[in-house]
C-alpha cells in the first residue's frame, strides 16, 4: 500500500461527518491536511485536536461554491503546505424535496454544493496535478446517485451528476497519470439525517466510509479504484 506520509491533502466538508473522519485518518497516516468548510469555529476545534496528536493542519473557512474563495484558499495551501497531492471532495448537502413545490433556491443549494463545489475545488488543483503527472481526486458520492428515491430526488440527481462528472474527468486525466475516484456510501450516520425519523444504528459510520477513502488513496501509483459502493451489514 502507498504511504501517505507527508502527502499534502485538502479535505472539503472537514468540519463534520465524512470529511472530519477522513481528515482525522489522514493525519493518523502522516499526511498534512488543509481543512475546508464554512464554519471556522468547528474547524479550529478540529485543528486543535489534530495538532495535539502532532498533525500538521491548515483550517480555512471556505464556501466551496464561491470561485474566488476556493482559488484563494487553494493558493494559500500551496504556499503554506506545498503542492496538493490529494483532494477529497466530501462537502455535501441534501434534504427532502417535493418536486412540485420546492423552491429554485433549494435546487441551487443542492447542486451548487454537490456539483459546482466539486468542480471548483477540483479545477483549482487538477491542472498542476496533470503537469506533475501525479495526484488523486476522491469524490464522495452516494448510492442515491445510482438508485433514486422519492424522498430526496434533487439530492439523488446531484449525485448522479457528480458520478458522470467523475467518470468524464477520469477519462480526461488518465493519460497524465492523475487518478480520480468515486466513493458511494449507502446511508451514513451524519448530520444529513438530523431531525429525520430513521434508525441510524443500521447505517454506515463516518469512520467506516473514511477508512475506505484511505484504502482508495493508498493504492499503489498506477492502480485506480474508479468507483466503490459501500453498504452496511448490521
Amino acid at each position: 500500500m502507498k504511504t501517505l506520509q507527508n502527502q499534502i491533502a485538502i479535505v472539503t466538508g472537514a468540519s463534520s461527518g465524512i470529511g472530519r473522519a477522513t481528515a482525522r485518518q489522514l493525519i493518523a497516516q502522516g499526511a498534512k491536511v488543509a481543512l475546508f468548510a464554512r464554519g471556522q469555529e468547528k474547524l479550529d476545534t478540529l485543528a486543535a485536536e489534530l495538532r495535539a496528536t502532532g498533525g500538521t493542519v491548515l483550517p480555512l473557512s471556505v464556501d466551496v461554491t464561491d470561485e474566488a474563495a476556493v482559488n484563494a484558499a487553494t493558493a494559500r495551501v500551496e504556499a503554506e503546505l506545498g503542492q496538493v497531492d490529494l483532494l477529497v471532495n466530501a462537502a455535501g448537502v441534501g434534504f427532502a424535496t417535493d418536486l412540485s413545490r420546492c423552491a429554485l433556491a433549494d435546487f441551487r443549494r443542492i447542486f451548487d454544493t454537490n456539483v459546482t463545489g466539486v468542480f471548483l475545488c477540483t479545477r483549482a488543483v487538477i491542472g498542476k496535478m496533470r503537469e506533475r503527472k501525479s495526484g488523486h481526486v476522491i469524490n464522495i458520492s452516494s448510492i442515491a446517485g445510482k438508485t433514486a428515491n422519492p424522498t430526496a430526488p434533487l439530492y439523488c440527481a446531484s449525485k448522479a451528476a457528480l458520478n458522470s462528472y467523475t467518470s468524464g474527468l477520469q477519462q480526461q486525466v488518465a493519460a497524465d497519470r492523475v487518478r480520480v475516484s468515486n466513493v458511494s456510501p449507502a446511508s451514513t450516520d451524519t448530520a444529513y439525517w438530523d431531525g429525520r425519523n430513521a434508525d441510524r444504528s443500521k447505517f454506515l459510520t463516518a469512520d467506516e466510509v473514511a477508512a475506505v477513502v484511505l484504502f482508495v488513496a493508498r493504492q499503489p501509483d498506477g492502480v485506480l479504484i474508479k468507483d466503490v459502493d459501500l453498504a452496511a451489514q448490521r
